[in-house]
């Protein structure tokens, strides 16, 4: 039996393995789908690749109904979505002691400038992730030995956990007893999951939180900043463009002068989003039409029926702990990587 067993790999499963690598742990993550589970639906709606990222299919057990200005993301891939995110984090909103774990895998904080790397914020302990290479971290590159695999239903024992789960090792069903669950999965794999389990047997509706979001054009460097409280990041055209086609590599030396900017503002103001959940035909559809919701992709503070999904959770077992994104309320704007750590130490160190 193991300590922990970690589901899923992105920027939540890597903080989880930094701190619990010294126990016996599993971290299983499933690297695409390849072939057809329980009869999955493909959800191209979903999708979220890029130029250069590793491309990755949402499939699961629902079809999601919803207009193009809802946005919910699903990747099915190592790293999730570190494949194709900013890396951005803000240092000072995280215990400096958190921080030495990424020292030891020469993980550096990069300090923004506009002149030296293209970027600029108007807060100024915002630092990008990136390793020894220069590149923006991707978390699959430092979670060691991951199973590859793909969570089907988990049972819940008195002092444990039981996972069921494709192994695409072998190509057949295994199963895997833990003392704790750590769930770093996605919004729409969290309620497939559930929904396997049958763990979510009489829900109606889900509501998600975000932060208004909106990336504007400029030709000034200065940030021209109307509210102190909104948190922006200034890319040069180059980074914007690196950005918009998921190129992790580091293109500092190209600093080309062109007065075009794009500013990436998180407003002061949350947002929800509401979905009602038919269970029986296995359909999830918007229930208002809002202008625009998820364009951060950081929503987050899953509701189930207006019961957050921590307390949710934790009424089903005290050995399931959730740390990605629909587990973690967002304190301010912005990146929400340093939320995700201060979640996981808030649970359990």
């Amino acid at each position: 039996m193991k300590d922990f067993v970690i589901v899923g790999s992105g920027f939540s499963a890597l903080i989880s393995y930094y701190f619990l690598k010294k126990f016996n742990i599993q971290t299983i993550s499933s690297n695409n789908i390849n072939y057809n589970l329980n009869n999955f639906k493909s959800r191209k709606n979903l999708n979220t690749n890029k130029f250069f990222s590793t491309k990755s299919e949402s499939k699961g057990n629902f079809i999601y109904y919803k207009n193009r200005s809802f946005k919910i993301h699903d990747r099915l891939s190592f790293g999730g979505n570190t494949n194709l995110w900013g890396g951005f984090i803000d240092i000072q909103e995280v215990p400096k002691k958190t921080l030495s774990h990424f020292k030891e895998d020469q993980i550096r904080f990069e300090k923004l400038n506009l002149n030296t790397n293209g970027y600029k914020s108007n807060v100024d302990s915002l630092r990008q992730l990136r390793d020894s290479k220069n590149r923006i971290l991707n978390s699959s590159k430092f979670i060691n030995d991951i199973l590859p695999g793909y969570v089907d239903s988990i049972k819940i024992n008195k002092d444990s956990i039981s996972i069921k789960f494709y192994n695409q090792k072998n190509n057949q069903y295994d199963f895997l007893d833990t003392k704790k669950l750590i769930i770093a999965v996605s919004f729409p794999q969290l309620i497939d999951l559930l929904f396997r389990s049958e763990l979510i047997n009489e829900a109606k509706f889900l509501t998600l939180e975000d932060y208004l979001h909106q990336f504007k054009l400029s030709f000034s460097q200065n940030l021209n900043t109307d509210n102190n409280s909104n948190f922006i990041i200034k890319y040069d055209l180059f980074r914007a463009l690196k950005h918009y086609l998921g190129y992790q590599e580091s293109i500092d030396r190209l600093l080309i002068k062109i007065p075009m900017y794009i500013n990436q503002i998180f407003y002061n103001k949350k947002i929800k989003g509401e979905l009602k959940i038919d269970l029986k035909n296995k359909k999830i559809s918007e229930v208002d039409n809002l202008n625009s919701f998820g364009d951060s992709i950081h929503y987050c503070n899953l509701k189930i029926d207006n019961l957050g999904i921590n307390e949710y959770i934790n009424n089903i077992s005290k050995n399931i702990i959730g740390v990605s994104m629909p587990f973690v309320q967002q304190s301010k704007p912005g990146p929400i990587s340093n939320d995700i750590i201060n979640n996981f130490c808030k649970k359990i160190l």
